[in-house]
C-alpha cells in the first residue's frame, strides 16, 4: 500500500514537471496567439498559466525573492503584504534615480532597464521612485505596479509569455495592484 502511494505520488509529479516542460516550450505560444486573435483559453491552457504562474512563486526565490513574493501575493490576492525581502540598494539604475532625487532635479523618477540582466529589474522595471517625508523621517517611496502587459519577455534566456498572464488578470485569475514599498534615507 505504501508502495502504491509513493508511487503514485511520483507520478503526478513527473506529470506535473512534463506538463511545465510543455508549456514553456510550446503551449504559452499557442495561448499567446489565441488571446491575440481574440480566442478564451480552454481549461487546459487556463491551468497550465496558472502552474507555470505558481512556479514563478515557489522557485522564483532563488532568482528574485521580491518578484516570488509579488507572484504569491497575486495568485492569492493578497493586497497589502508584509514585504520580507529588501529592495536593492546597489543597483547603478536605482542608485541614479535616488542621486537625482536628492540633488532636487526630480520629484519622481520612473525606474527602466532596457533588459532583466539586473535582479531588480524583474521586480521594479516600470515603477517609480520620490522621496516622502513622514513625520521627520524621510524616506525613498516605490511605487510599483504589479500588473502584466501584454508581450513575450526574456528572463535569464527563458522566454516568457506576460500575455497569457495579463489575459488570467483580465478573467480576475491573479490580482492587479500597486505595491508601495519605502526605504529609508541614509545621511
Amino acid at each position: 500500500m505504501k508502495k502504491k502511494i509513493i508511487i503514485g505520488l511520483l507520478s503526478v509529479v513527473v506529470l506535473l514537471l512534463v506538463n511545465q516542460i510543455l508549456y514553456f516550450a510550446k503551449v504559452q505560444y499557442i495561448c499567446d496567439e489565441k488571446i491575440n486573435s481574440g480566442k478564451d483559453l480552454n481549461l487546459y491552457e487556463t491551468v497550465s498559466a496558472l502552474q507555470a504562474h505558481c512556479a514563478l512563486w515557489m522557485f522564483g526565490w532563488i532568482i528574485e525573492p521580491n518578484t516570488a513574493r509579488a507572484c504569491f501575493d497575486k495568485q492569492f490576492f493578497i493586497y497589502d503584504p508584509v514585504i520580507v525581502p529588501s529592495l536593492p540598494e546597489d543597483d547603478e539604475i536605482i542608485t541614479a534615480a535616488k542621486q537625482k532625487l536628492l540633488k532636487g532635479k526630480a520629484n519622481e523618477v520612473r525606474l527602466t532597464w532596457k533588459d532583466y540582466s539586473s535582479k531588480c529589474a524583474i521586480y521594479l522595471n516600470g515603477s517609480t521612485i520620490s522621496i516622502m517625508e513622514n513625520e521627520g523621517t524621510k524616506a525613498f517611496l516605490y511605487e510599483i505596479p504589479l500588473d502584466y502587459k501584454p508581450g513575450i519577455v526574456n528572463i535569464g534566456g527563458i522566454d516568457l509569455s506576460e500575455t497569457v498572464f495579463d489575459y488570467l488578470e483580465n478573467k480576475g485569475l491573479l490580482a492587479v495592484y500597486t505595491s508601495h514599498r519605502t526605504q529609508k534615507i541614509r545621511p
